[in-house]
């Protein structure tokens, strides 16, 4: 196999975007990203947009289809200073249990930026509508 030649493409975020992401924050509104993409290229934009600071740190809740380890996973990053990154199948884990939701909205709502990734849009929806009622 010979190597004809290689390319990459970046999406560049628009204008201010850093900034004004910056001024919410400092406005003390935390920041919730609501995406499609994967946790890893999610995790990417959430840095380079500045929905995390350099001294935050990430906790991840992946692929848990579990209701105690979402629980113990929720009571162990109750730490104010972390970006809580959640995928679609633990966010259907926690929807389809009472408990585990209003663990998981209690803990969310007090992190500073919150991404949930590889989400549908009605998983946007219904996640919306329980913020919104929060």
């Amino acid at each position: 196999m010979e190597l004809l030649g290689v390319t990459g493409v970046e999406d560049k975020l628009q204008e201010n975007v850093q900034i004004t992401i910056e001024s919410l924050r400092n406005a003390g509104i935390n920041i919730w990203m609501l995406t499609g993409d994967k946790v890893e290229t999610a995790t990417c934009i959430a840095i380079s947009a500045g929905l995390k600071n350099k001294s935050q740190r990430f906790c991840f809740l992946k692929s848990i289809k579990n209701k105690d380890e979402i629980i113990n996973a929720v009571n162990m990053g109750n730490e104010l200073n972390t970006c809580l990154v959640i995928d679609g199948t633990t966010l259907d884990t926690i929807l389809k249990n009472e408990v585990v939701e209003q663990e998981f909205i209690n803990y969310a709502s007090k992190c500073p930026a919150v991404l949930v990734c590889r989400c549908s849009p009605t998983q946007k929806a219904i996640i919306t509508r329980k913020m919104k009622e929060f």
